[in-house]
């Protein structure tokens, strides 16, 4: 059985290979915005658009990130983490952007990301997740779901990464699972499994290439396709940032098949 496990996993992690060395080469421009557009084969038999970071500070400032679910029209939007932050000028720019997933999509799916939790003071978190839920949306603080067929397994932040072993252990399977954090990866233990992960932002400020020459990582994650007994995790680079701006590491939204 694990050994099948293992075969499949290989398969997936060949055909992300083959997918992402495509997807890093569709560098364009969305509403002016250099974008990194990355597709993934996971086997998953949905069109999964995997947002992460995308730190919305004002009106119209993400709107690349909505023309991007306009063009695909993915069945599933996975929001994975810092949606905003403390220079988010208030939740009607969140609600802005979300409504504009929500119409792109039938199923929207989000995380929460450290920057949720560190902000508590301005945007309580309660009134925040009952906002996005009012809107559709499914927030998910280590649950699983079933949206659009598919089993979505969302992790919740945490500061301490070892924190995400009991977290997982609680969690029955899923077809893909979620974090803000890569850092969740070594805890999965799940042979097959995929995991799509952000935080990093590619590392920001990076050499030409989008090279990280740093990370916020514990483990060392910066960007792209890990593997590890049997599992595989996408990094991806994110949609936004705070400060200070990026270089030479565009933004990058993933889509998973």
């Amino acid at each position: 059985m694990c050994m099948r496990a293992m075969r499949v996993s290989r398969r997936r992690f060949l055909l992300a290979i083959a997918a992402s060395a495509l997807g890093f080469t569709a560098v364009g421009a969305v509403n002016g915005v250099s974008l990194t557009m990355t597709r993934l084969d996971f086997g998953l038999g949905r069109r999964v658009l995997f947002l992460p970071d995308i730190h919305v500070h004002r009106s119209g400032e993400r709107d690349y990130v909505v023309r991007v679910a306009e063009k695909l029209g993915p069945d599933i939007v996975i929001i994975g983490g810092d949606l905003w932050d403390e220079r988010t000028h208030d939740m009607s720019v969140v609600r802005m952007l979300v409504e504009g997933l929500r119409r792109n999509a039938r199923v929207v799916i989000a995380i929460l990301g450290n920057h949720e939790y560190w902000n508590t003071s301005k945007f309580p978190l309660r009134e925040a997740i009952a906002g996005l839920e009012n809107l559709g949306v499914m927030v998910l603080r280590d649950e699983v779901v079933d949206g659009a067929g598919l089993r979505v397994a969302g992790l919740d932040w945490r500061d301490n990464p070892r924190d995400y072993e009991e977290a997982l252990q609680g969690l029955g399977g899923a077809d893909v699972f979620v974090s803000h954090s890569p850092d969740a990866f070594p805890y999965l233990g799940k042979h097959g499994a995929s995991l799509l992960a952000g935080h990093t932002h590619g590392g920001q400020v990076c050499l030409p290439g989008s090279i990280s020459i740093a990370t916020n990582s514990v483990y060392g994650y910066r960007w792209g396709l890990y593997r590890l007994r049997g599992n595989v995790m996408y990094v991806s680079r994110g949609l936004g940032e705070m400060y200070p701006p990026r270089l030479y590491c565009s933004r990058e939204a993933v889509l998973v098949t």
